[in-house]
């Protein structure tokens, strides 16, 4: 008897129907009958070999113990930068958001690619390479309860689909979180992003954690065709809802650049993850502490004039990992090129900026030009020409985790998570030209700001 396997008892239903003739060769089809049954209870060598556990490795309950899938990296699963490096990406504009209302934004992000993997299972020695096809749906809700604070809820799944490494096939990771965030305006070109989100993600078979992923983002523009940020955020993970840490402490630190020429974009991205697990913790899954650097390089560009939402991309991803002391899963160095399509279709809210108008329109005597002079438009917020602002830069969030993320994410771009455990696709709301007399401000408040917020979508 193996141990930690419990042995199927074979009754006489269970034995093909054999004459008294035949007692040999009945049997004979018993005890191949009881070894297929032992068998298919046992894991594939293949796949035990793919998560670097011994076919011996068994836990008491004849499961392989817990792995993390090692096709993940912490950028995949993790959310972090994603709406900032999609921040010059232009998006669909649709009719039907007249009818939705202004508080309201959302995100949503679709992404089909293939990829090189030159080092599938990330051992520190005789990497794999294989081919691979990933799919990644990612949706973003959020409500504007205050000006600059949102609460918002975000899902993405991540999949993928090895040519030769099958037993990688099976994994399908999930995600569901909720969050809250408050952006903040440094001026006319920079802004600061706060961010606390909850999540539970869903990474293999009997294999869930939970995070808490508090996060900073801060974002400078430095022409309408570039941007750079910085973003850091701390994964708290543990295994049980709300109850974190008590697995593993994950800072995240990132530097990102953005450039738009023409319809080209430009995004340059550079994460550092140092994961802590054992010690201090004793459920760690993996055990092992370990510290990756993630470099993201993506150019893109739309399918069409007429579809500026939907994107080709090509992007390299080269991975460090050390300090992990050879353990496979999260080793070596491995480099990833990406080629495929996104499609990219969200809502901004348009809140503040009413907000901000319905102020200038009904305060007295705003709108009244000079004595002697002829009447003046309510200048536009900063940044509307035809790029997103700072603060509109980070409304929706996407990651890793990651992540990439939103990655990436991902975050995600997302993020993860991202790739990360981790996407505005819309240009900030014009306001218009807005001319009002002293007489018909007050009159026609409602009206002139329906009108412009309108007139934009």
């Amino acid at each position: 008897m193996l141990k930690g396997i419990e042995l199927k008892r074979v009754s006489h239903t269970d034995i093909p129907t054999v004459t008294k003739g035949c007692s040999l060769s009945a049997l004979l089809l018993a005890a191949l009958y009881s070894i297929f049954s032992i068998m298919s209870m046992l894991p594939a060598q293949s796949e035990v070999l793919a998560t670097g556990l011994s076919p011996g490795a068994l836990s008491g309950s004849g499961q392989i113990a817990q792995v993390v899938p090692p096709q993940f990296i912490p950028t995949d699963v993790t959310p972090y930068t994603i709406r900032e490096r999609n921040a010059l990406t232009p998006g669909y504009k649709f009719k039907l958001f007249k009818a939705l209302p202004e508080r309201l934004w959302f995100n949503t992000t679709v992404e089909a690619s293939q990829r090189l993997d030159t080092n599938v299972l990330f051992t520190a020695s005789h990497p794999k390479a294989d081919y691979a096809f990933r799919v990644l749906p990612n949706i973003t809700v959020g409500y504007n309860v205050l000006k600059n604070t949102s609460v918002y809820a975000n899902y993405f799944v991540i999949k993928d689909t090895f040519a030769d490494h099958t037993s990688l096939n099976a994994p399908t990771t999930q995600s569901l979180s909720w969050g809250i965030q408050h952006v903040k305006q440094l001026g006319q070109k920079t802004s600061i992003q706060y961010n606390f989100q909850a999540r539970e993600i869903w990474q293999a078979s009997h294999l869930h954690q939970f995070d808490f992923i508090p996060g900073v983002t801060l974002t400078h523009q430095f022409s309408p065709t570039k941007i750079g940020f910085a973003s850091t955020l701390l994964q708290l993970r543990g295994g049980q809802y709300f109850v974190a840490p008590t697995r593993e402490i994950d800072p995240f630190y990132t530097l990102g650049y953005i450039y738009r020429h023409g319809q080209f974009t430009f995004i340059a991205t550079d994460t550092l993850v140092t994961n802590f697990r054992h010690p201090p913790f004793n459920d760690s899954i993996p055990r092992q502490s370990n510290v990756s650097m993630i470099a993201d390089l993506e150019v893109n560009h739309p399918i069409s004039n007429r579809s500026p939402g939907l994107l080709a991309f090509m992007r390299a991803e080269p991975i460090w990992n050390w300090e992990s002391h050879r353990t496979p899963g999260i080793s070596g160095f491995d480099f990833r090129l990406y080629t495929g399509l996104r499609f990219m279709l969200s809502k901004p809210s348009y809140y503040g900026q009413i907000k901000d108008l319905r102020q200038k329109i009904t305060q007295p005597g705003a709108n009244q030009p000079p004595t002697g002079s002829t009447p003046t438009a309510v200048p536009a917020p900063a940044g509307t020409s035809g790029v997103i602002p700072p603060a509109a830069a980070l409304q929706p969030p996407d990651s890793t985790i990651p992540s990439s993320a939103i990655p990436p994410s991902g975050v995600p771009l997302v993020t993860s998570p991202a790739g990360s455990p981790i996407s505005v696709a819309s240009p900030p709301l014009r306001m218009g030209v807005l001319q009002q007399s002293g007489s018909s401000a007050g009159t026609n408040t409602k009206q002139t700001i329906s009108a412009a917020a309108a007139k934009e979508i």
